[in-house]
């Protein structure tokens, strides 16, 4: 049985793995309109870590719209097997069937997801938290960055891939009213119409993501495909001149999400990006 607030063993261990398979459930209280509920997370745990061997950094990924932790655990494991404690959270309002509907979904929801899971991991005897960095993909770029910039001194570095940092121009730019938003919308991405509600503009509508990442003075690495028709090779090279110390890698001829040997490249900036940045041992 799972405890709220606990890790759960998975039902099958790959002993080939150099980590261990959790899972995580957290409970985020209510706050205003949000009316709470439960995170349900795939953690990653080196071995070493829990045997009590060494304290690990740790790493919370972020998914894009309309997905679950399913979509980031492939890099979280990466994470993992680096040596950090990795965490793919499914926020709620996310895509997977068990996380409740996308129009009750909001990029501060979102935020509360994340900052509960944080303080969760961050009460883990092997983890350092001094070493403690957000990946974020897409829309949960845009998260990843607002909670950093909302925290810079617990977060010691970002990756982002392709992240969503103009979602809020992009929605100004759509309705031109506040009062024009329709109380269910669409936003395509990836393919596929995702449903959203009118809080999601609301709570979008007036979030300055340009002076969150002048608020963030620590490393952050974007990964952007150059042919991304979703969210623009722009939007990063823009966040590249704003942000106080990035980097960004291009990847040319891909789109939104990296496949192949252009996931292998991305990973392999992530992981020596977090070493060089002290996130991981090198």
């Amino acid at each position: 049985m799972r405890e709220a607030g606990g890790l759960a063993g998975a039902e099958a261990e790959d002993e080939t793995n150099d980590y261990l398979a959790r899972e995580l459930t957290v409970p985020v209280g209510a706050a205003g309109a949000d009316p709470g509920g439960l995170v349900h997370a795939l953690t990653y745990v080196p071995r070493a870590a829990a045997a009590g061997r060494l304290r690990a950094p740790l790493v919370v990924c972020c998914h894009g719209l309309g997905e679950s932790g399913l979509r980031v655990a492939p890099v979280a494991q990466r994470l993992a097997a680096a040596g950090a404690v990795a965490i793919a959270p499914s926020f709620r309002g996310g895509g997977a069937p068990t996380t409740g509907p996308t129009t009750a979904m909001t990029i501060g929801t979102e935020l509360a997801d994340l900052d509960a899971v944080l303080k969760t991991a961050r009460t883990w005897p092997f983890v350092d938290t001094a070493r403690t960095a957000l990946f974020g993909r897409s829309q949960g770029g845009l998260v990843a960055m607002e909670a950093a910039a909302a925290h810079p001194a617990q977060i010691a570095a970002l990756t982002l891939w392709y992240p969503a940092l103009a979602a809020p121009a992009s929605v100004r730019r759509r309705f031109g009213r506040l009062d024009a938003v329709p109380e269910t919308f669409t936003s395509r991405v990836d393919g596929r119409d995702i449903t959203l509600g009118r809080d999601f503009a609301r709570d979008l509508w007036t979030r300055d993501v340009e002076a969150a990442m002048r608020r963030y003075p620590s490393p952050v690495l974007l990964v952007h495909g150059e042919a991304d028709a979703d969210v623009p090779l722009a939007v990063s090279q823009a966040a590249a001149r704003t942000l106080p110390d990035a980097r960004l890698e291009r990847i040319p001829g891909a789109g939104h999400g990296f496949g192949d040997a252009n996931f292998e490249a991305a990973v392999g900036w992530t992981v020596d990006f977090l070493a060089w940045a002290g996130v991981l041992d090198d």
